[in-house]
């Protein structure tokens, strides 16, 4: 039984937004039935993108007859959403195009994404002027396209616009301030590759992107609700200079680029700093006495930074390019576990193979009161052979630093005799109070490396005064606590959960027991 097709309209419609929403999907959704037929030609969503067609020709008709029925449709009813990406390689299809975007807008949008690229023998796209009177528009993007002719000389009704995203669109100053006076309930801003760029003033904005390729002296932003800035330069000069004074709200900022010298000291107020630059120079120094969290994907060695932060709580660090692309404010690459109740925590993700000398470089970071409590390594990839070496490293005389805590994350698949040698290096390098040990592989297959750390952590402390307490997950109870070798060989789980260990000082009493 058709169920589906005595649903109200609203209803069908919000089915129909979980779909691709392709051409060819939505076509073979209209040919169900006659009642089909409409309910697609009803959608309020449009999506056209060239790049799902065989041919141009087939493209710009179907948009053309697309936009046409939608408007017959739907005669009061205003589109939830256009979005149309389309290269332009003739002066017809621009008038096409310019057509059913003016269709539409007539009859009003909530988003509107307009991505146009145009080769040299057509003029750049410019909006039509009817999009300025789109007083229900609630997102705006647009890219590669002019605004509308009369931009600058009529009024401006985006009293519902809370985002607006702007790229390759010519700008100035006098664009922008005219363009966010008009959106007084704006809160995200981004702008990408708009040369001219160089002022933002708005009361309401809450998040700004801003991107650009060529010199930027200075970047002046005036918006007192500011929380998160994101900068990525491409010009290959560094951070421009950044006046902030009335953002007293902003606490988290990104920036991608290279030369960063004196950046930091432009934001008094920062707590969580995402930072992603390819070293060059000496040392590598970051100051801030309100910094909370700092996230740093370079290419610097461990021993060229410098970090005079005596509030940093999480200390993130990877030198592994494929987490360069992900902004703070937008989930970084690396995942945070909840360490709410542990404070002082360094995470680190070293890129390919670690060896032994990565280890001493990470010893001789602790070295520089940093102040840090909890490590977190996440291993992806361990060389045995370059920790094999280990041997001759521990002749330097670097007692092992104390932590309260060290989590190790073994995604790899090496033979456990890798592991051992991984586990052997951090514990020359750390002396913590309690580790916990996590992997893709079943514990059961590695009994080896459970024994061998469990050893190293008694051989780290006075004999008779410290056990260590083994603390596996169960489905069973909510935790095992196991005391002895002979216990844990018969408990260990079959899959690849979490085992930890926890130093606890003996007892005279249950020391005199035992002797």
């Amino acid at each position: 039984m058709d169920r589906i097709s005595y649903l109200p309209e609203s209803i069908v419609h919000h089915i129909l937004s979980f779909l691709k929403n392709t051409p060819a999907e939505l076509v073979r959704m209209s040919v169900l039935s006659k009642s089909w037929f409409n309910l697609t030609a009803s959608f309020p969503c449009l999506d056209f993108n060239i790049r799902y067609f065989r041919s141009r020709e087939s493209f710009f008709k179907y948009v053309e007859y697309t936009t046409s029925r939608f408007c017959q449709q739907n005669v009061t009813t205003s589109a939830h959403r256009l979005k149309l990406r389309a290269t332009l390689q003739e002066p017809t299809e621009l008038d096409i195009v310019n057509r059913c975007i003016e269709r539409v807008l007539n009859k009003g949008v909530r988003e509107l994404e307009i991505d146009i690229t145009n080769s040299s023998d057509v003029p750049k796209y410019r909006l039509p002027d009817i999009l300025l009177s789109v007083s229900g528009l609630e997102s705006l993007t647009i890219r590669g396209c002019c605004l509308p002719s009369s931009f600058m000389l009529d009024a401006v009704h985006f009293k519902s616009l809370i985002q607006l995203k702007l790229e390759n669109v010519p700008m100035d100053d006098e664009v922008i301030k005219h363009l966010t006076a008009s959106c007084p309930l704006l809160q995200n801003f981004e702008i990408r590759w708009c040369h001219g760029f160089k002022r933002l003033c708005h009361q309401n904005l809450r998040k700004v992107w801003i991107y650009y390729n060529v010199r930027v002296e200075r970047i002046d932003i005036e918006a007192p609700n500011l929380s998160y800035l994101f900068i990525e330069g491409r010009d290959g000069r560094g951070a421009p200079r950044m006046n902030l004074a009335s953002c007293r709200k902003l606490t988290t900022v990104s920036y991608f680029g290279n030369n960063f010298t004196g950046f930091l000291s432009q934001f008094p107020f920062i707590e969580n700093l995402y930072l992603a630059t390819k070293f060059i120079g000496n040392s590598l120094m970051l100051a801030s006495h309100s910094l909370r969290t700092l996230v740093l994907h370079s290419n610097c060695d461990l021993e060229n930074i410098e970090l005079s932060t005596p509030n940093l709580d999480l200390f993130i660090y990877s030198c592994n390019p494929r987490l360069l692309r992900r902004p703070l404010g937008d989930k970084p690459g690396p995942p945070v576990r909840d360490l709410a109740h542990l404070k002082s925590c360094m995470q680190c993700y070293p890129h390919d193979c670690i060896d032994a000398l990565w280890f001493v470089k990470l010893r001789l970071f602790f070295d520089k009161e940093n102040g840090f409590k909890v490590l977190n390594l996440y291993i992806r990839a361990i060389c045995s052979q370059k920790l094999s070496k280990l041997e001759k490293l521990k002749a330097i005389e670097l007692p092992p630093y104390e932590l309260e805590h060290v989590e190790l994350q073994l995604d790899t698949h090496e033979e456990s005799s890798a592991h051992v040698a991984f586990v052997d290096a951090v514990l020359w390098c750390c002396r913590p109070r309690s580790l916990t040990l996590r992997s893709s592989v079943p514990y059961e297959e590695q009994s080896d490396v459970v024994k061998f750390t469990f050893k190293k952590l008694l051989e780290q402390e006075d004999q008779g005064h410290t056990k260590v307490q083994i603390v596996l997950p169960s489905s069973a109870e909510a935790q095992k606590h196991l005391m002895d070798l002979k216990s844990l060989s018969m408990a260990l789980p079959r899959e690849g959960k979490k085992i930890s260990f926890i130093k606890e000082e003996v007892l005279q009493e249950e020391a005199g027991s035992q002797r």
